[in-house]
């Protein structure tokens, strides 16, 4: 071996233990450190995708299971660990969260056979799969509820029904602007969400098991978690007997039962659960949950942060502390699961007009906190919504609206009014051309998220304030590494000393950090940095 070539291979050397001990790479936009890996459901950054938009494999303009499987290089160079599919199931609605068979798949999305080859190809690219699930509410057209019609059959306890002159509760209540108790005959069934969707009895324990046997059932193919829809509604006092008063309680009691039973076939399983309420109620929920969403995170603090140009007092940080410290009170080992917002919210980019070095920074504030974040198909495109709920699940850009030639994959099942929004949101195959892009900076900062141990789903997140309100700061730490992060949300550079002990070259930047060569670094506005020790 000559000399130059010791001397690199000792560089080489240098440089990948240090990368050990640090346990981050160096921001790179060809880094990509999703593929060759086992899945581990609990790390990582998911991808929530509604198949019907994402990917069209037969050319009937609805996007399907095969779809996906054709895409998932796509998803695994952006770094996603894990797949969220919204509700794949038979069902009268186009979102599916009425469910006529929880057992079976939705024809228009493939078939089962399609499913279990999407699933064995996630699984060869080490991208964990996991599934939405309504276990408030089936479709009134499911043969459960059709069953229990009949006050004779045994799946009439499956569901909230009452007799008429049932004087424990008001058949007059209302919710959402709709009646809560619908007739049939001389009985009434709850249905919280519309007539559509009756609410189950999760107090009867056939139906508990039966649960359990559909979660079974999709494990066993190796889906590797749920998200459950609903899951702070199942025990709302509204559907309840007059006099009960331990909604938190029952919920907490039921939810803890069910992910048991999910960690006795999978130890390493994670779900995660919708509890669209305040802290306190979410922190409560984590009493039977291991992981609720971060409600409030995305459209509201880093949002208002963003819009105002000021951290104020490193607010963000320490709103999730305080979070943090009143979930661990119910369960310690709480994930949490932040994002900026999610299919039934108006998409950020709308919010912030498009604005990308905007929305490069909302992707920080929320991608470089502990837990496992969850990215909505498209928001690393920019793509906007209004606030009808069709608007916010329209087709994925893989080519601008507009295109005069569009891909065959490219989804159409939406309607021109409810695409409107995206008429000027650039599609895919240019922002792949544009480093500056969201699209790559999306990739950068999701590949660099992987590679930095400190961004485990159970570090810990210390806010560190520096007296300056254009920043929002944090250490976040593990046992393994930590790291330094800090956002300058105004229009003006901002002017930094770092905290003792940590590298002075920002090891992720969106924009060129300056070192002062004084101990001080200057921060461009709409910067995200990172550093570490």
């Amino acid at each position: 071996m000559n000399t130059h070539i010791k001397k690199s291979f000792s560089i080489f050397l240098i440089l990948a233990f240090l990368a050990g001990i640090t346990g981050c790479s160096k921001d790179t936009a060809a880094t990509n450190s999703s593929s060759s890996a086992l899945c581990d459901p609990q790390s990582g950054v998911y991808y929530s995708l509604f198949v019907r938009s994402f990917a069209d494999s037969d050319g009937d303009g609805i996007g399907d299971f095969n779809g996906i499987t054709q895409h998932l290089d796509y998803l695994s160079d952006l770094g996603i660990k894990g797949l969220w599919l919204l509700p794949i199931y038979p069902s009268p609605s186009y979102h599916g969260y009425d469910v006529d068979d929880y057992y079976d798949v939705n024809p228009q999305y493939g078939t089962m056979q399609d499913f279990e080859n999407l699933l064995a190809a996630c699984k060869a690219k080490g991208i964990c799969v996991m599934l939405d699930i309504t276990f408030n509410h089936s479709s009134s057209t499911n043969k459960w509820f059709l069953a229990s019609k009949n006050p004779d059959d045994p799946h009439r306890d499956w569901y909230h029904w009452i007799d008429a002159n049932d004087t424990r509760y008001s058949l007059n209540t209302k919710v959402w602007g709709h009646n809560l108790w619908n007739k049939v005959g001389n009985s009434y069934y709850a249905g919280e969400f519309f007539d559509g969707m009756p609410d189950f009895n999760l107090d009867s324990l056939e139906l508990r098991e039966e649960l359990k046997n559909v979660l079974a059932f999709w494990m066993d193919k190796g889906v590797t978690g749920f998200r459950f829809d609903a899951a702070g509604h199942i025990y709302d006092k509204i559907k309840m007997p007059a006099g009960f008063d331990e909604s938190n309680k029952a919920s907490a009691e039921f939810w803890k039962e069910i992910i048991d039973f999910t960690k006795s076939k999978n130890a390493r399983t994670y779900s995660v659960a919708e509890v669209w309420d305040t802290t306190s109620i979410r922190a409560q929920a984590l009493a039977g949950l291991d992981s609720v969403f971060h409600f409030d995170l995305g459209d509201n603090y880093i949002l208002n942060s963003i819009k105002t140009k000021s951290a104020g007092n490193n607010n963000l940080a320490h709103i999730i502390e305080n979070d943090f410290a009143a979930y661990k009170k119910y369960n310690a080992d709480f994930i949490d699961a932040p994002f900026l917002t999610n299919h039934d919210q108006a998409r950020l980019a709308g919010n912030l007009k498009g604005n990308v070095e905007e929305l490069k920074l909302a992707a920080g504030m929320y991608l470089l906190t502990p837990g496992i974040p969850f990215v909505y198909y498209g928001e690393e495109l920019g793509m906007m919504s209004g606030t009808k709920d069709e608007t916010k699940r329209t087709p994925f850009l893989w080519v601008q609206m507009d295109a005069k030639k569009k891909p065959s994959y490219m989804t159409s099942w939406a309607s021109d009014a409810d695409c409107i929004y995206n008429k000027k949101t650039i599609g895919l195959d240019v922002q792949k051309k544009n480093k500056d892009s969201l699209y790559n900076y999306y990739r950068r900062i999701i590949n660099f998220r992987n590679s930095c141990k400190a961004f485990a789903a159970n570090s810990e997140l210390l806010p560190l304030d520096t007296g300056n309100s254009a920043l929002s700061s944090w250490i976040i730490k593990n046992e393994d590494s930590q790291a330094f992060v800090i956002h300058n949300v105004s229009d003006a550079a901002a002017t930094i000393k770092l905290p003792e002990g940590f590298a002075e070259t920002a090891v992720f930047q969106t924009n060129q950090v300056k070192n002062n060569k004084d101990g001080t670094f200057t921060i461009p506005s709409l910067t995200t940095a990172v550093f570490i020790q």
